[in-house]
């Protein structure tokens, strides 16, 4: 028994101790991790992907121009050949080059619609970005008030326990000079032994916390940090109309889905440029030049050069009205997504008043819970001091003093569930990366 007291009394001691840790509020947790965050760094290379592509050359305006060359080499001996017109030995040797150029002057306006769908395809990349940087944020946010909350509670178990330590070593005291009950003895090593018991799985509980905010800033995951922000944060009085004025113009969920609707558009341009005639212009020049010798003769050479324009017209007559049903299919599917965009903001509305009634439930019960726990506290100081002097057993003082633990809890979680409301909504009107 002894042994497993001093283990306890070891563990307990230790919970505190640990690495040195570094100042961390949330505006620096965020800052760390819009710079090394993994999500976020790999969807701004598809961002810078998208800037690339995006330029007129891609979308076809600019002509292409291509340069080859060949050379050549034969010997060809026909000296022991009877039926060959001159039988000695020849050698020929020859150089071709020549310049290309492919021009497509028009195509049913498709280099347009191309560098439209590019720029749309750049602005999709970049509210794809925005979307992972604003749940990036909100991430950091409930991550980093979710370790302060386990540390917050962390506290208030120390507390606790500390209590539970000294009336146990009281009791141990008095016993020793036979003036206490073995009962209240009992009662309280078994509630220190509890409150240990819990305090440890609350640092693991810290520890899990800490080590989530770290994967989500991109950092080391040992990384040990005071988080010097409080738990609890003005909370600003909300109108719904407002709220939901501002959903609609700057959620990005629904900026999103309104450049995937330009996107389309873009396709379905491109689809019926397909209809137009395309002219094309090809131009270039060719040289050649070659030179034979036959046997001892002198070499004999000679050039060449070339040059050639040309116009070229392709218009499809018909096709068995593939091109038309694949227009009719892209509007169908225009119509789907504009149909989806409604049920989007339907759906998002509908999202937004619930997190705004609980905004309104959870700061009452917020406000609730702290003058609960200021009862809670004041019954608990008053039970210790009537408990000292013998007015209440050590069963009553353990039932007050859980009372004041469960309102403490209740307290701290109630401040984190505020915070996720107000983030919830911050995310919703687009208020997360505006800020």
């Amino acid at each position: 028994m002894n042994r497993c007291i001093l283990g306890i009394l070891f563990l307990v001691g230790n919970i505190f101790v640990i690495p040195a840790q570094e100042d961390l509020s949330l505006s620096q947790a965020l800052e760390v991790a819009l710079s090394q965050n993994y999500d976020i760094r790999l969807v701004n290379k598809s961002v810078e992907v998208n800037k690339v592509q995006n330029t007129w050359g891609e979308a076809g305006r600019y002509p292409t121009v291509t340069f080859s060359m060949t050379q050549g080499n034969s010997i060809s001996d026909q000296s022991n050949n009877p039926t060959s017109f001159i039988q000695e030995l020849l050698m020929q040797n020859s150089i071709q080059g020549g310049v290309n150029m492919n021009w497509v002057l028009f195509n049913g306006f498709r280099v347009n619609a191309n560098k439209q769908k590019l720029e749309r395809l750049e602005q999709q990349s970049e509210g794809n970005a925005a979307l992972v940087v604003q749940n990036t944020i909100q991430g950091v946010i409930l991550a980093y008030y979710q370790a302060k909350l386990q540390s917050e509670k962390m506290v208030l178990l120390k507390d606790v326990l500390d209590l539970s330590r000294e009336k146990w070593e009281y009791a141990q005291l008095k016993q020793d000079f036979g003036v206490a009950l073995t009962v209240d003895l009992l009662q309280y090593e078994s509630a220190y032994y509890t409150d240990s018991t819990n305090l440890l799985l609350q640092e693991l509980a810290y520890k899990n916390a800490i080590r989530n905010l770290n994967m989500l800033m991109g950092v080391e995951e040992t990384r040990s940090w005071k988080l010097i922000d409080k738990l609890e944060v003005e909370y600003p009085t909300y109108d719904y109309n407002d709220l939901k004025n501002k959903m609609l113009s700057n959620n990005q969920t629904i900026k999103n889905e309104y450049i995937n609707l330009e996107v389309l558009k873009q396709d379905i341009r491109l689809a019926k440029s397909t209809m137009y005639p395309v002219v094309a212009f090809n131009a270039g020049a060719q040289a050649s030049s070659s030179s034979f010798k036959i046997a001892d003769y002198p070499r004999a050479s000679g050039a060449t050069l070339n040059y050639f324009a040309n116009f070229t017209l392709n218009f499809t007559l018909y096709d068995g009205g593939k091109v038309r049903r694949g227009i009719e299919m892209l509007e169908i599917q225009n119509e789907v997504n504009e149909i989806q965009l409604e049920q989007l903001q339907n759906t998002l509305s509908s999202e937004l008043l619930s997190q705004y009634d609980f905004y309104l439930t959870r700061l009452e019960v917020f406000d609730l819970s702290k003058e609960a726990f200021k009862v809670a506290r004041k019954n608990f100081d008053i039970a210790k001091l009537k408990e000292n002097s013998g007015l209440i057993n050590s069963f009553v003082l353990r039932d007050i003093e859980m009372a004041y633990l469960r309102a403490g809890l209740a307290m701290i979680e109630a401040g984190y569930n505020l915070i996720e409301s107000q983030t919830n909504i911050s995310r919703l009107t687009g208020g997360l990366v505006s800020q």
